[in-house]
This record gives structure tokens, C-alpha cells and sequence, in this order.
């Protein structure tokens, strides 16, 4: 996926599970653009206040990372609960860490 695009997903075990448009497995955000003369480790954004919670961001998708991310928005327990729902998630959510 090319461009800045919008994600939709579901932050399990620090890490950024995207369910919209890039479903699969988990990715790690960086405020770094895909251009830089750095590693995208060097500005990773710490999601650990986001644990368990759906979010949307926006970036570039490549690798393992969504470059240039922005935080836009995090749903609260209510809506969360209705994301993993509409994308059935209850179950194979839970099952990640083990």
C-alpha cells in the first residue's frame, strides 16, 4: 500500500494490530518518514497507553512499520468492544500473546 492512508486497528501486546485497510499481522508506528537517513526504531511511538484499545492512525505502510504516523483518534471501551465484534476478534485477539 502506497500514500498517506488511514488505519483502523487494535493495539495488542505494544504493538499496532491493523484491521482496516491492511488487515494481518502487527506493525509498529514511527514518526520517521520512509525517507530519513535513520532507523525507524529511533522514533517509534510507544503505544502502551493505547493497550487494548482501537485506534486510527495515519502513515505509510512498508516493512513492518507505518512511517510519518499520526495519532488520530482512540475509541473508548464501548466502541472498542463493538470494533472487535464487527471484525470478529473476541477470540483470536485474546490468542496472541500465547
Amino acid at each position: 500500500m502506497n500514500g498517506n492512508d488511514e488505519f483502523l486497528g487494535i493495539v495488542q501486546l505494544g504493538t499496532f494490530q491493523p484491521l482496516a485497510p491492511a488487515p494481518g499481522g502487527g506493525v509498529r508506528l514511527t514518526t520517521i518518514s520512509m525517507a530519513a537517513a535513520q532507523p525507524p526504531e529511533s522514533a517509534e511511538i510507544n503505544l502502551a497507553k493505547y493497550e487494548g484499545s482501537a485506534i486510527m492512525v495515519r502513515g505509510h505502510l512498508s516493512g513492518g512499520w507505518i512511517y510519518s504516523a499520526e495519532f488520530i483518534d482512540q475509541a473508548g471501551p464501548i466502541l472498542t468492544a463493538v470494533v472487535r465484534q464487527v471484525f470478529g476478534l473476541e477470540k483470536q485477539l485474546e490468542n496472541v500473546g500465547e
